[in-house]
Order: C-alpha cells, then structure tokens, then sequence
C-alpha cells in the first residue's frame, strides 16, 4: 500500500525518478497505474546501507532529478539529517520507505506518515476497485497530525478527512 502511495505522490514531482532498494522489488507497470511513467524510473541496486544512502544523498543533491525514494531499514539521526540537507539543497523531493518497526527511531524528517491499505468502495463485489489507503499524519515540523482515507480514482486522488466524518455532529441551540 505504501509503496503505491509513493509512486504516485513520485510521478507528480515530475521529472526522473530514482527508486533506491537492496533489491529493488518496484514492477514498473504496476506503478504506471499511479502515473509513474517506466521511461520516468530509474531502479538503483544498493545492497549495503552505506551505498544506499550515498545514493540518496547524491540524487537528492541533484537538479535535474525530480524524486527518489529510498527504502531502508533503521535510520540513524544523523544520516537522516544529511538526507534532509541534501534534499534542501537540490529542491528534489525525497522519501523514505520504512517499517513500522523501523519508523520509531527520531528523524530529521520534516513529516512522517503511516499508510496502509483501505477497503475499496467498489459497487460491484467482483470488482477489484480503485486503490484505496488509509493515512496517518504521526509527526510533522509546525503542524499537527490527523488522519484521512484516500483514494486513487483514475489519474485523481480523492481525500476525505475521516476525524471529521467520525466526529460526533454538533447542533446549534
């Protein structure tokens, strides 16, 4: 769920895209469905952490990329932080692809997200439906967090606010 989310908030950054993994597991067809094109998608192989997050830090730093996505494990503060400034510096859009497990640490990041799968809204019970999530905002720098269901409705994403739709209705006397 997470890594489709990603594609599509990708494919809007415009521009080439760098998807750096130990095993890059991206199906490049898949993810045009989000409006990630394949001619956009660079898949990197970096099996050590080390080289992935050379990487990253290199695409981040450059102009003429649009957005990279790393997937990792645990990340230390200060790796993060490098990410972050290098990220600043190139104006590229960058996002980590993490666990649940592994998303606790602290971070530089300026927002971090839970995305997992939602039910579909299909009116047909042998149709798959339009990908659907459910986001939650955890942390982000000089906000505050909340929660929303997205769907993914042809090339439009579609968001309702479900702290709203849960809340209690409010009446005036």
């Amino acid at each position: 769920a997470a890594a489709g989310f990603a594609a599509m908030l990708l494919a809007r950054a415009g521009g080439t895209v760098l998807w750096i993994a130990p095993e890059p597991d991206a199906w490049p067809p898949g993810l045009a469905r989000f409006g990630l094109s394949p001619a956009q998608l660079v898949l990197v192989r970096a099996p050590r952490g080390q080289d992935a997050l050379w990487a990253m830090e290199e695409t981040l730093r450059c102009a003429a990329v649009g957005a990279a996505l790393l997937v990792t494990g645990e990340l230390d503060l200060t790796a993060a932080r490098r990410l972050q400034l290098a990220a600043e510096a190139g104006g590229v859009l960058g996002l980590l692809l993490r666990s649940d497990e592994d998303g606790a640490a602290p971070t530089a990041a300026l927002t971090r997200w839970r995305i997992g799968a939602a039910p579909t809204e299909s009116q047909n019970q042998h149709e798959i439906g339009d990908p659907a999530w459910n986001l939650d905002l955890l942390r982000c720098r000089g906000g505050r967090g909340g929660t929303w269901r997205a769907a993914w409705h042809g090339d439009q994403l579609v968001t309702e606010d479900t702290a709203a739709r849960n809340a209690p209705a409010r009446r005036r006397a």
